[in-house]
Order: structure tokens, then sequence, then C-alpha cells
């Protein structure tokens, strides 16, 4: 009996985890590179970007840093409207979502950067309408 629980526990325990979808799914939008991105930023644009998340807010969740290479982009959720787990740092991401230029109020930018948001003052963001961390 013993040698059956413990079996089974490894089972579980080593099977890969499954991509977990956090807003709206995605869309099916063709990668975009994130260097070109932030190098020529349309606003509003919808892209597909993929990469690790580098940082999360460490009180909700409420926005990740991706980076894709030596790149780096804030993300926050449409309508803050949904949250991403706390703990998801390292792990890789699939999203898609708006692109945004401007420059966060001072107000904002002193909190985010509280939270480790080291891209917040960049003035180029993506507010994503889905998340796909895998």
């Amino acid at each position: 009996m013993r040698l059956v629980l413990l079996s089974l526990l490894l089972a579980v325990g080593g099977a890969p985890e499954e991509p977990r979808l956090y807003g709206k799914p995605l869309a099916g939008l063709p990668p975009s590179n994130l260097a070109q991105l932030l190098k020529t930023p349309v606003r509003g644009q919808l892209v597909r970007v993929a990469g690790r998340i580098d940082a999360v807010c460490r009180k909700k969740g409420c926005w990740l840093e991706l980076k894709q290479g030596e790149s780096s982009v804030h993300v926050t959720f449409e309508g803050y409207s949904f949250f991403v787990p706390r703990d998801s740092a390292g792990r890789e991401v699939v999203l898609e979502g708006r692109v945004m230029v401007a420059k966060p109020k001072t107000e904002d930018l002193a909190h985010l950067e509280a939270e480790g948001a080291a891209q917040a003052a960049a003035g180029v963001s993506i507010e994503a309408t889905g998340v796909e961390i895998r």
C-alpha cells in the first residue's frame, strides 16, 4: 500500500504543469519581437509577446514585467479585471494585449517602483487582455 501511494505521489509531482490562462483566451495573434516593438511602438497595436516573467506585483499580482532576450516591458491587465499569481516570477509566459504609449503619473510610478517594477517609467507598456503562464 505504501509503495502504491509513493508511486502515485511521485507521478503527480513529476508531471509537467499545465499552462494557466488568466483573463481572456488568447486569439492567436502572430508573435511580436519585443525589442522591435519597443523601438517603434504603435499606440493601440494588438500584439502577442512571449518571454519570461521578470517581476510581479507583490501585493496583488496586478502587473508583471516581461523579459524577452535583453528587452523588458511593464504589463498591466485590461480594466484591472484579472491578476496573476504573485509567485510567478521566473515562469515562461505568452500574452496578448494592446501597446500603450504614455508616461505614468508620478504617484503611480512611486508605487510601482516600490513594488519592484523596474520598467514602469519607460513610457511603453502593454495592457494585456489574456496571459498564459507556462
